[in-house]
């Protein structure tokens, strides 16, 4: 979305102003959270999206070639996408339109998952279930994503509800991981030079 939003110049007030002209309850900040991948799009939303960009589904569905999209769990190819966005069946070997996910990200939990995809979209590149993971086992001492959270959320009282202390402490890991991963790749950068 963040593609095609950009491509016609539009910040994320102008598709939120779009949204709310067309009945949906939009902010700037619920583009963000789209885009990032911390909200999910709802089936309604799904279908008015082509008209508010003014593209066809194909093209909204569509991204990188090499890009996999995670729907509910299942792993589609940007070949299954494109069929799937002109009105076509999922018909040719499961290989071209399904990733069959390594062991380690079968093993990985939701937070893990939805982490990787949310990080991906903010950077607008393919971060990996087991990038994360292995990036989050160096920051906290062998801890994955989940285990750092409930540590420090045991460790810390504060207001709010438990969910939303476990959003926001999720929120705060996902920004470590990224910094930390953006100086491995600044620094990968400069050996480069």
């Amino acid at each position: 979305m963040r593609r095609l939003r950009m491509k016609v110049g539009w910040r994320q007030e102008d598709l939120a102003l779009k949204a709310r002209a067309r009945g949906l309850r939009w902010s700037a900040s619920t583009v963000t959270a789209i885009e990032i991948g911390r909200r999910p799009v709802s089936a309604g939303e799904l279908l008015l999206l082509p008209t508010l960009l003014q593209v066809s589904l194909t093209e909204l569905l569509s991204g990188d070639h090499d890009e996999v999209a995670d729907v509910d769990g299942v792993l589609l190819t940007q070949a299954a996408l494109g069929e799937i966005g002109r009105g076509g069946a999922l018909t040719e070997l499961e290989s071209v339109f399904f990733v069959t996910p390594t062991r380690l990200e079968v093993s990985a939990t939701d937070a893990e998952r939805k982490a990787a995809r949310s990080l991906s979209r903010a950077t607008n590149s393919t971060i990996s279930v087991r990038d994360l993971v292995a990036t989050a086992e160096l920051l906290w001492e062998g801890r994955r994503l989940d285990e750092e959270r409930e540590r420090r959320l045991n460790a810390t009282t504060g207001k709010g509800t438990l969910a939303r202390r476990r959003g926001h402490i999720t929120g705060v890991l996902q920004d470590e991981i990224l910094e930390k991963l953006t100086r491995a790749n600044s620094t990968a950068g400069h050996k480069e030079k």
